[in-house]
């Protein structure tokens, strides 16, 4: 493991992938239905990491394909699988009512009962069968709460949080339980106890829909439902994308120990300090460092740890590969070698 410093402090410099389909030549659709070749990509994609990075990049553990809306898979939603990404989901009822006995029908749900669960194990023993160190239940993940509603009821929800708000933090209420009660069952199916001492994480992009005002009614309580249903730890983790500099400000009213912001092109990290005293991360967008020099690169990280982030982050996919920018990668830990220890 590599050990870097700034100022007596230790800091890190962390590279997210997901690359895998485009260096195994094959579609993103076939990595995510054909088990065969996602376990013939995971096999590339280690071999390649290794190759290429050395000690700067250790490959991520095999698992079965990762989808974001596993949850919402298994209460009925459809998946739609495409040849460049993760599959999408597609809303499942057409009025705010239906949905609130959409989730009351499925308020018992055995998840580990439903058709893709029982894929997703048969997936997962398969992978572990060819990498010995995966997880026994990996891949069907889960959004939270003001994410999964909006994608339950599609977008006509931004029109219900106005008109029907009352009933909206009914369902999300009702969406919240769920998603507490399938995290427990992937944590047991993964080996766990069901039971987060460490803390917990949440992602909940379209929480940046809901306009700032409406924070304290449809966001806050039922982020609190969240983690308060899964843990007694302070250790709660949020990542949520492309929130307004006043939405920051209600960061600190959730009980938050970390937050990541990721792609939030309206914030910067002055703007982030000035409204929140929790502390978070940086990212160098994907479709940023490509087209950097190695002075940019350096001067990037320079700037973020001269603000107090100690957390450093860059990400590469397919565009990367295929374009052959991956030089720049290479050059992200090149660079963060002058903080090395």
């Amino acid at each position: 493991m590599r050990n870097y410093k700034y100022n007596g402090k230790p800091v890190y410099f962390v590279c997210e992938t997901s690359c895998i389909p485009s260096l195994a030549g094959i579609t993103a659709k076939e990595f995510f239905l054909d088990i065969d070749k996602n376990i013939y990509a995971w096999k590339i994609y280690h071999d390649f990491i290794r190759s290429y990075f050395g000690e700067y990049l250790k490959p991520g553990i095999p698992t079965a394909p990762h989808i974001s809306y596993g949850h919402l898979a298994c209460l009925g939603s459809k998946l739609e699988y495409t040849k460049t990404g993760e599959p999408n989901v597609l809303p499942a009822v057409d009025s705010i009512d239906e949905a609130i006995e959409f989730m009351r029908e499925r308020r018992d749900l055995d998840f580990t009962k439903t058709e893709i669960w029982q894929k997703y194990q048969y997936m997962s023993d398969r992978v572990r069968e060819a990498f010995p160190q995966s997880p026994k239940f990996a891949g069907l993940s889960v959004e939270g709460p003001i994410t999964s509603a909006a994608l339950l009821r599609g977008s006509d929800f931004y029109y219900d949080i106005m008109d029907e708000s009352e009933k909206c933090e009914e369902f999300l209420a009702l969406m919240t339980d769920s998603i507490i009660a399938y995290r427990k069952a992937l944590d047991i199916a993964g080996g766990g106890t069901g039971e987060f001492t460490g803390g917990v994480n949440c992602c909940d992009d379209f929480a940046c829909m809901i306009p700032p005002h409406m924070w304290e009614t449809l966001v806050i309580p039922f982020w609190k439902q969240f983690y308060d249903g899964l843990t007694k730890s302070p250790n709660r983790f949020m990542h949520v994308e492309a929130l307004k500099p006043a939405q920051v400000k209600k960061l600190d009213l959730v009980g938050l120990s970390f937050y990541q912001p990721s792609v939030s092109p309206d914030l910067t990290i002055e703007s982030i300090q000035e409204n929140t005293s929790l502390p978070f991360d940086w990212l160098l967008y994907s479709f940023r460092i490509t087209e950097m020099t190695d002075e940019e690169i350096a001067a990037w990280q320079d700037y973020t740890l001269s603000k107090g982030i100690t957390k450093l982050r860059t990400q590469f996919g397919s565009y990367a590969v295929e374009s052959g920018k991956l030089d720049r990668i290479l050059q992200w830990f090149k660079a963060a070698d002058r903080y090395r220890v």
